[in-house]
């Protein structure tokens, strides 16, 4: 567990609300910006309202839980969740995600796939859906026609004219080396860009990246998913370079997601970085800069795991370091390093409510 610094003037305790029904989960490790050191959490309905130590939690009314050194952290979001037929997470629903920790998805199928995949959902599950419907003449997946006006939407990129992008958010599938090719050319399209970001246009990419499209594809402003257990990708390079990055989750082993973004066969990225990648950057993909994070006003949607030892890790084993100094300031996170060792999920809460544990 980690420890929390000696009080003192230049480390003044937050002082705790009254809050008459809270729920205050404490003795444990919270992952928190607003307070590296947090011990305990209060929600009250589906927002957190406070964040600190286990002395000023006792001063708040409500359920307390001891955590008994567990650590509590945002939940999981599935950035870019591929129910097409043929994918490997086509079949997927909301209520197994749940169990796994993830608490929202970004979800990419027909109008009938994603109303199976949210059939099960508990409520405050947040579901992102874009649609892919319909089919162009040679029987390749199209831009939606059938879809709301004000739906989101899911298009291969070889579907897209530049001459005619839809004005509204679109997914942008790259599924091979040659869709890449072609997202690359609509890229170097300045009017192309400026479409795209000013529409909230993303994309899932499912190719390999070569090094020289790193500078590209981070220059875009576009958000991108991808996966870090596949193709050995540059995600140090696209990181340093200013890209807008979100994960597509290993449905049954999320952690094991970020276990590669670490150590995994590409250039790796500091834990911090991938665990951003699924909570905080998710939520931002989609236009909500407050979400993804444990501090008052936030949703209280979170998950309770069983982690053995909480550091601040980065890709060089050599490099990793257990935060000793609370000057650092620097939240842990679980150890990362054996894939055979991820942390457990007890529970689960989302929007306030506990859904699982």
């Amino acid at each position: 567990m980690t420890s929390t610094p000696t009080d003192s003037p230049d480390t003044p305790v937050a002082s705790a609300p009254s809050v008459p029904g809270a729920t205050v989960l404490c003795s444990g490790d919270v992952y928190s910006s607003v307070d590296p050191f947090a011990t305990a959490i209060a929600f009250d309905g589906p927002t957190v309202t406070w964040v600190g130590s286990d002395e000023a939690a006792a001063e708040i009314a409500g359920d307390h839980v001891d955590l008994g050194e567990d650590f509590v952290a945002p939940g999981f979001v599935a950035a870019g969740l591929d129910l097409r037929e043929g994918a490997a997470t086509a079949g997927t629903t909301a209520g197994a995600l749940v169990s796994r920790g993830i608490v929202g998805a970004h979800v990419i199928g027909t109008p009938e796939a994603v109303a199976t995949f949210t059939a099960d959902a508990p409520a405050g599950f947040e579901t992102v859906a874009y649609v892919l419907a319909g089919a162009s003449e040679n029987g390749a997946e199209g831009v939606p026609t059938d879809a709301g006006a004000d739906s989101r939407l899911a298009a291969p990129v070889a579907a897209l004219d530049r001459s005619a992008l839809p004005a509204r958010p679109v997914f942008v599938l790259v599924d091979t080396d040659a869709d890449l090719g072609a997202l690359l050319d609509l890229l170097g399209d300045a009017s192309v860009r400026t479409h795209f970001q000013r529409s909230g246009y993303r994309v899932l990419l499912g190719s390999g990246i070569p090094t020289e499209a790193v500078d590209v594809l981070a220059a875009s402003g576009v958000p991108l998913t991808l996966d870090p257990k596949a193709h050995g990708l540059p995600l140090a390079a696209l990181f340093s370079a200013g890209a807008q990055i979100t994960f597509a989750l290993d449905v049954e082993s999320p952690w094991s997601t970020l276990s590669a973004a670490v150590f995994g066969p590409g250039d790796g990225v500091s834990a911090r970085a991938a665990f951003n990648a699924v909570t905080r950057f998710a939520h931002r993909a989609v236009g909500r800069f407050d979400g993804g994070v444990l501090a008052p006003g936030a949703s209280a949607s979170m998950n309770r795991w069983v982690a053995a030892d909480l550091v601040v890790q980065v890709a060089d084993e050599r490099l990793a370091a257990w935060s000793t100094d609370p000057r650092s300031g620097t939240p842990g996170l679980p150890d990362l390093s054996d894939p055979q060792k991820l942390p457990q999920l007890r529970s689960v809460w989302v929007q306030g409510t506990r859904v699982l544990g």
